[in-house]
């Protein structure tokens, strides 16, 4: 989205400094007064909040004051001064950091109005009373890696001498807004609570990033922009990274640009108070021990990617495995492309308002409830849900929420919705394939099914209607809760009762009376009722419906539309007379009001007064029928 022209700016700025120290000031100012019109321009696409001083690597090394650590600590310039490896800075200005010391400190105290220029150039400092660096005041300041350096911060297991005021608490601790850029590696050790922390802005340009930490690895409290850089973070029971400002609306929010990140974190993957966006990076994401964690905190939060207003993807590669849900907000979710593999031990998605799918490719590999929100648009994504309960849920998290109940029985809350105009859509799910506590509405798109066999649960289960008027819908399960589509859809749509169970495996398929394949479906396991919806699909016109047998052609998870089908055997033959009809396996007509979904008092898979056995199954050639 953004790595455009910006990324021209940033090479004009990096290249050379990379890090080059001897550039003149008047050559740097000449190059950052002629980039000015570019940023402005370039960083509308952005999601972060960045200044074209972020990018500042280069400095002068001959007015710089330098910092040499070791046994005894050097320092050559002006705005510095040390006492027992404690080096105090109280002057804005460029410092560079060499050597290294144990029990050392490094403090920046100077002047709100300053900014300050750290240039760590292979520096090393282990501290056993509180952190290794430690920003008190400073308007801003801008920490640079120099190329090919590890620069290395420990902290002490315990801190002492905290003040009320700073109640410091990381390896790398400031009480300004801080820049790192450069590429450079930053390595920290947080034995006491966290590794890196800003109590104002956190902006991360470049740069390899090294950090474990007790608590969260990296913290921006007002915000976390990361434009680029490769990052390694382990944490014990805190969060990879998070922005915690809960009391101003327009802060506590996450921005990534880009970047390589590999998270394994005792709590939350990221974490954002407020808003998280992200593009083009490559995240890969572990929450405790993943999906199949045991021995959580009830209180604690294991999630994937969490954010409390709203989550916004636009491109990028996520690979998470949580102990929670994978990516979760208590607003909106948003999602127009990536690439997403998601193994959760409890929802994939989840949204208390709406979810978004319009673009990428999402993969749910294991989940309790595959989607989950309010209100569900899939409008272009290509999802695969596995899921041990339901696939999607329409759902408000209430109680009183209708919820496995008849279609018509209670009130229908209408803001409940499962809407599909697009996209490619695959569940495996061992409760409801897709359920909707109000409407379901479908108008392009496909929709595949691989329902349960269990008889407390359906392929479809809806309140209110589920009005198709466009798409292919192929959705098979259980007979005992069945329901098919609602009357008012305009797509032709028929379902089947089958005598007995079908095993896994054991395809399906749909013919014209010209005994042209229509479609093919090989379900993933065992099945007795049927449901296919497709634009072929005609009023007053003959079709067959066959079992068994091989597909030739090009199938797409299980679905083959254009190709032909050997060896299947003819089960059902029959007219659509009705946009929306049902048929037993002789053929028979089925009322659509029979079924889940149809009129009050009318239970699903069987006429009145008639039940399905334990199994989920009818008596051969007696599913309901217009006749009873």
């Amino acid at each position: 989205m953004k790595k455009g022209s910006l990324s021209l700016f940033v090479c004009a700025l990096l290249l050379g400094a990379c890090q080059s120290s001897t550039t003149a000031s008047s050559s740097i100012q000449i190059t950052q007064s002629e980039s000015i019109t570019q940023v402005s321009t370039d960083l509308s696409d952005v999601f972060g909040n960045y200044q074209e001083v972020d990018f500042q690597t280069e400095y002068d090394e001959e007015t710089a004051t330098k910092i040499i650590f070791g046994d005894t600590t050097k320092i050559e310039g002006e705005g510095a001064e040390s006492t027992d490896n404690i080096v105090s800075i109280t002057q804005g200005g460029t410092y560079i950091l060499s050597g290294s010391a144990t029990n050392g400190q490094l403090k920046v105290n100077v002047s709100k109005e300053d900014s300050v220029h750290l240039i760590f150039d292979g520096v090393t400092l282990s501290n056993d009373f509180g952190p290794a660096i430690w920003i008190e005041e400073a308007d801003q300041v801008i920490a640079t890696l120099v190329t090919g350096t590890v620069n290395t911060f420990t902290d002490a297991s315990e801190y002492q001498n905290q003040t009320e005021e700073s109640k410091e608490d990381a390896v790398f601790y400031s009480q300004a807004d801080l820049t790192i850029n450069g590429s450079g590696t930053l390595a920290i050790t947080g034995n006491y609570k966290n590794g890196l922390v800003s109590k104002d802005d956190l902006v991360l340009i470049s740069g390899v990033y090294q950090i474990e930490a007790v608590k969260d690895a990296v913290v921006g409290k007002d915000m976390v922009s990361i434009y680029d850089g490769d990052y390694t973070l382990t944490t014990q029971e805190g969060d990879g990274i998070k922005a915690n400002n809960d009391s101003e609306s327009e802060k506590g929010y996450v921005a990534i640009e880009g970047g390589l990140m590999t998270i394994q974190a005792g709590r939350d993957g990221i974490q954002a108070e407020t808003s998280l966006k992200i593009q083009e990076a490559t995240l890969q994401i572990t929450t405790a021990s993943g999906a199949n964690s045991t021995d959580l905190i009830d209180e604690e939060s294991y999630k994937g990617l969490k954010a409390g207003t709203e989550v916004l993807i636009t491109s990028g590669d996520f690979t998470v495995d949580s102990a929670d849900d994978s990516l979760h907000t208590n607003g909106d979710i948003e999602i127009t492309g990536g690439t997403f593999s998601l193994a959760s031990g409890d929802d994939g998605i989840h949204a208390d308002q709406t979810l978004t799918l319009a673009g990428g490719t999402i993969a749910i590999t294991q989940s309790v409830e595959g989607l989950e929100a309010a209100s569900i648009q899939l409008v272009g994504s290509d999802v695969e849900i596995v899921a041990s309960d339901d696939g999607i849920n329409a759902s408000d998290g209430s109680s009183t929420s209708t919820e496995g109940a008849p279609g018509g029985f209670g009130a229908v809350n209408e803001d409940l919705i499962i809407n599909i105009t697009a996209g490619q859509i695959v569940v495996d799910a061992q409760g409801d394939g897709v359920d909707s506590n109000g409407n379901i509405t479908m108008s392009g798109g496909t929709l595949i099914v691989n329902g349960t066999t269990s008889g407390g649960d359906g392929a479809l289960d809806y309140d209110g209607t589920f009005d198709l008027t466009g798409g292919t819908l192929v959705a098979v399960g259980s007979s005992a809760m069945a329901q098919t589509v609602s009357d008012s859809s305009s797509q032709g749509t028929v379902s089947f009762y089958l005598d007995q169970k079908q095993s896994a495996n054991q395809m399906v398929s749909l013919f014209d009376a010209s005994n042209e394949l229509l479609l093919a479906f090989t379900p993933i396991r065992d099945y007795q009722f049927v449901v296919i919806s497709t634009p072929d699909l005609v009023i007053d016109q003959s079709y067959t419906l066959h079992l068994g047998g091989t597909a030739t052609g090009d199938a797409q998870n299980g679905l083959v539309t254009d190709g032909s089908v050997a060896d299947s055997q003819l089960t059902t033959s029959f007219t659509l007379e009705a946009t929306v009809s049902a048929f037993n396996q002789s053929g028979e007509a089925a009322s659509t009001q029979g079924m889940m979904g149809g009129a009050p008092g009318m239970m699903g898979g069987g006429g009145p007064g008639q039940m399905p056995n334990a199994e989920g199954q009818f008596e051969p050639g007696t599913p309901p029928n217009s006749n009873q």
